[in-house]
């Protein structure tokens, strides 16, 4: 004969149906104080603590750092990202009196990646970014959809376009007049290739190249680049093969 609640089955109160959508609950509500907790630990880390930028001030949650003399770049931290992409996700604002950029950044162990970066700078950004061997003065329109910079699959598609200005080599002879540039990164399967010329001109270009998924560049200063932009290159011109 089947036994009835009065012959012992519910003889536990803590195991009825009632008590245990009540421990559910208990165990959502506790996750998901434990989970408030700890990104509220997360967000005051210091800036300096996790952001590879000299000068860093405030938090990982929000905080800005120097780029270069007059440039700074402020975040902003996206944890949902963050989550979903199992690393250090921002979003990002650059300025300064001629620099103006927003996009987003995902930083990870020896890599990073910036997506839909896009806005005005000037040279000043650009030798605070790339530390040449020569400063320019002139004005860009930078329009990227992503680069990868470290770890597996390294790349980039964009653009720069800048107007006509000067540039001079540091310890060099004075300004050269360099006449409006356009910069191209087209990501192709395996490479990202670069090409640098003219506006106008993109046949004739000054410096082509590519960059590797595995971080190798290598970039050609043809005769044409050397020519005009003498503070970049021996002369006739030159080629380089670095690792990023």
């Amino acid at each position: 004969m089947a036994a009835g609640p009065e012959d012992g089955v519910y003889l536990d109160s803590s195991d009825t149906p009632a008590r245990r959508r009540f421990n559910r609950r208990a165990l959502i509500f506790t996750g998901i104080g434990a989970g408030v907790y700890a990104l509220s630990l997360i967000a005051t880390i210091p800036a300096q603590l996790v952001v590879p930028i000299a000068d860093a001030s405030g938090t990982i949650w929000r905080g800005s750092a120097p780029l270069g003399g007059v440039n700074r770049v402020a975040w902003r931290w996206a944890p949902l990202r963050s989550l979903v992409q199992f690393g250090f996700a921002a979003d990002l604002i650059a300025e300064g009196p001629e620099t103006s950029l927003a996009g987003r950044a995902l930083l990870r162990p020896g890599s990073l990646r910036l997506d839909s970066v896009s806005g005005s700078a000037d040279g000043t950004l650009l030798g605070a970014v790339l530390k040449p061997s020569f400063a320019c003065t002139l004005r860009m329109q930078i329009d990227f959809d992503h680069v990868k910079i470290g770890g597996a699959s390294q790349g980039a598609e964009g653009r720069i376009r800048s107007g006509p200005g000067t540039c001079q080599a540091f310890g060099g002879q004075g300004p050269v007049s360099v006449p409006a540039l356009a910069f191209d990164m087209r990501q192709t399967p395996g490479l990202a290739v670069i090409n640098l010329a003219a506006v106008g001109q993109p046949r004739t270009p000054f410096v082509m190249g590519g960059l590797d998924e595995a971080g190798k560049l290598q970039l050609i200063v043809t005769a044409e680049g050397a020519a005009a932009l003498p503070f970049a290159s021996t002369p006739g011109g030159m080629k380089v093969e670095t690792e990023l």
